[in-house]
């Protein structure tokens, strides 16, 4: 299909002044041409199945929100989502919509639904994730709400008719509309986006790199919440940190608008979409030498000093050979048959810029021991090195002392590099170590 432009609409409501000419330039009249356009864009929307993605923002301050919508020639829209102010479970509910002309062909969602019109009802916001003031009191939004859209101006039909550019009435927000298989499992296809969305980028580890392709490095944080801060890394972060919202799609993550950064000499430069390459890192789609990610893991872990906790359950091989003979060696020597390791832990030392690994242990029914033992991580040709150092205190140097099994442990961890696989390069929270395919888990936890 051609590529359809808003603005060719804009010109045939233009010439409706000039009546007298328009049978000498057009065989149709303006008005019977918005008609077909209106008729023209109803079609692409209601064809193939009529099964679609809305990328959708409401304003500046809030990520982008997915919905999958199901158009039919009735006038009727299936929506369906998880977004949050919903309690992020999946829901459906039937509404109508409406091809309208008002400047041009306009998409009007023309009766309420509680699962998109949320965002345009100006009622005041609620529920947990609700802004906040700076004293943390509840502000009231009567009046405004959301402030987004729910009638959209047609300014683009893609070649292939597989995707729709809208523009909000209001806000002016550029809106995509994406085709889908009619034969998308819709509520799977939003189970498998929720899931994307929570594992592409993490609280627990919210600092990350942006690489651009001339060679400048910029500190990212925060976008797990789905709003942006980037400022050069060797730069003012208090005066060249810069903001923008974004939507994670299913092929990576596109901004509201082109976000426009600032490198260290003050110089502006725009980002706009990028798009998973390798393990989840984000290139540019417009340079894939700009690349979005938490870097090397050590950067990672010294960069967003977040306690990483052993899953107790995950050690397979020499990792769990050295913790099972630890355990036996903890209650033979107290004479304990509950004794055990309750948590292993690598936990960010502020004092001293460093790792410790901490033990807790149940020794008694009444008792537990915490010892500690410095530890650093080195990058050594993509692995990891975990480097075991000192016990941390005089307690922790008695129970290295008397744990003889316990050397095992810190052996099999630091004598060789660590192979590791993450979910997620940008802000990875699940970290497996592998050592000849002995495998450890960490998670991470604020």
């Amino acid at each position: 299909m051609k590529k359809s432009i808003y603005i060719a609409a804009i010109a045939a409501l233009a010439l409706t002044a000039c009546s007298n000419d328009n049978d000498e330039i057009f065989d149709q009249s303006a008005a019977e041409r918005l008609e077909q356009y209106k008729k023209d864009y109803a079609d692409v929307l209601t064809a193939d199945g009529g099964l679609w993605t809305m990328e959708y923002f409401s304003n500046a301050d809030e990520p982008g929100y997915l919905f999958v919508m199901k158009f039919d020639k009735n006038g009727s829209v299936q929506i369906s989502t998880n977004h949050k102010w919903i309690g992020g479970d999946f829901k459906q509910e039937t509404s109508l919509w409406k091809m309208i002309a008002d400047n041009g062909p306009v998409i009007s969602f023309n009766s309420y639904n509680n699962l998109f019109h949320i965002f345009s009802d100006p009622a005041n916001i609620i529920g947990q994730d609700a802004p906040k003031g700076d004293e943390g009191n509840d502000i009231n939004e009567t009046g405004f709400g959301h402030e987004g859209d729910y009638e959209f101006q047609v300014m683009e039909v893609g070649d292939d008719g597989n995707m729709v550019r809208l523009l909000g009435k209001k806000r002016l927000y550029d809106i995509y509309l994406r085709r889908l298989d009619a034969s998308t499992d819709v509520e799977a296809y939003l189970h498998d986006y929720q899931e994307l969305s929570t594992t592409l980028f993490a609280k627990e580890t919210p600092y990350l790199y942006f690489n651009d392709a001339d060679g400048e490095r910029y500190v990212v944080s925060n976008a797990h919440t789905g709003v942006m801060s980037v400022y050069p890394e060797k730069g003012d972060a208090v005066e060249q940190t810069r903001k923008s919202n974004f939507i994670i799609t299913n092929t990576g993550i596109r901004f509201m608008k082109p976000f426009e950064i600032v490198d260290a000499a003050g110089n502006e430069k725009e980002i706009e979409e990028f798009t998973f390459v390798g393990n989840r890192t984000l290139a540019s789609v417009d340079n894939e030498n700009s690349t979005i990610s938490a870097g090397t893991l050590t950067e990672m872990l010294y960069n967003n000093t977040a306690t990483w906790k052993v899953d107790l359950k995950s050690p397979t091989g020499v990792f769990k050979d050295n913790l099972d003979s630890f355990t036996a060696q903890l209650r033979s020597l107290y004479n304990y048959k509950s004794a055990a390791i309750n948590d292993i832990s690598f936990v960010y030392d502020v004092a001293n810029k460093t790792y410790l690994l901490r033990l807790n242990l149940r020794i008694s029914s009444k008792s537990n021991e915490t010892d500690s033992f410095f530890v650093s991580f080195s990058d050594e040709n993509g692995k990891l090195k975990v480097n075991i150092g000192e016990p941390a205190d005089n307690n922790s140097q008695l129970a290295f002392n008397a744990y003889t099994s316990l050397a095992d442990f810190f052996n099999s961890m630091s004598s060789v590099p660590l192979t590791y696989t993450t979910v997620s390069d940008c802000g990875p929270k699940t970290i497996v170590l592998d050592k000849d395919g002995s495998l450890l888990t960490l998670n991470a936890s604020l």
